[in-house]
């Protein structure tokens, strides 16, 4: 660790890094050492305590929602797309520092597109969200993919070099993650549209002329079967993706932050689902880890 804040300060040459790599290991994830860095991930550590605030009080969108002023695929529109477009502008903006910094960007621009999708063309939504917890997901989503991407550029290229991680291996969790996550949102919208025959949007951005009632069934079918939540666990192992793609501190905390979050808020569902459908929800379905959590 000595030896790689030292790198992080000191512009070393490749051939340095190499001949100090026999002597000291390189950390295999960078951190970069300026105040200012340093503030900012002390901030995100923050929320790694989100955990225990979801399970107390969900944040109050989905199933959770609260009456509010924006209809709900409109607030979700307004919650992933402006990540799309900072994941979009920092891809066009990518500089070629230490060969990584296109991939990220791509990662994450393919991740919130395809949220963006799925809000307009998979989802049935029922109810109403307040604009205010939009725009503050949104804002929060958006600078969280910006700082990712600030970031990858300073790490040095020798990182990759001499304690990378293969390329393949990232990239098959993060195409995992998101493909296990769109089928279950996929299953979802079925069960959910079964349920609610009229919850099927006339256009992308509009919703019903006579709101749905809010119906639930109980998930069944792949990792439901198994957990409450499957659809969350494989959007993890996308994020632990791009957190082993860039190796570098503040993506993995936003990965870690991640899965604090969604963890209590599988907890809360399960939690959700038993007090609404008492004993028919299956009493050994676990939240979010199969046989484990």
């Amino acid at each position: 660790l000595a030896c790689h804040f030292l790198f992080a300060r000191t512009p070393l040459s490749r051939r340095a890094v190499r001949a100090c790599n026999g002597m000291v290991p390189i950390s295999p994830v960078y951190c970069a050492t300026d105040p200012f860095s340093l503030s900012i991930t002390a901030l995100q550590c923050l929320n790694l305590a989100a955990f225990s605030q979801e399970i107390k009080a969900p944040t109050p969108y989905s199933k959770f929602a609260q009456q509010g002023s924006l209809p709900s695929r409109q607030a979700m529109l307004v919650i992933y797309v402006p990540a799309m477009l900072t994941s979009a502008a920092c891809l066009s903006m990518a500089p070629a520092i230490n060969g990584r910094e296109a991939v990220t960007a791509a990662m994450l621009l393919f991740h919130f597109a395809k949220r963006v999708g799925e809000v307009l063309f998979v989802h049935a939504y029922s109810g109403s969200t307040a604009s205010s917890l939009a725009a503050f997901i949104g804002i929060f989503y958006a600078i969280v993919s910006l700082l990712i991407m600030t970031q990858q550029a300073r790490v040095p290229a020798a990182l990759y070099e001499t304690a990378g991680l293969p390329l393949i291996l990232p990239l098959m969790l993060f195409v995992v993650g998101e493909l296990g996550n769109f089928s279950h949102h996929m299953r979802l919208a079925a069960l959910r549209r079964t349920a609610l025959p009229s919850a099927k949007p006339t256009s992308p951005t509009a919703q019903d002329d006579k709101p749905p009632s809010r119906e639930y069934v109980i998930p069944t079918g792949g990792g439901f079967d198994l957990v409450t939540m499957p659809h969350y666990a494989f959007e993890l192992c996308a994020w632990f993706g791009i957190a082993m793609c860039t190796q570098q501190i503040n993506a993995v905390l936003a990965f870690a932050g991640m899965a604090s979050y969604l963890s209590g808020r599988a907890v809360a569902t399960t939690r959700w689902y038993r007090e609404k459908f008492g004993d028919d929800y299956p009493r050994k379905r676990r939240h979010l880890i199969p046989y484990f959590f």
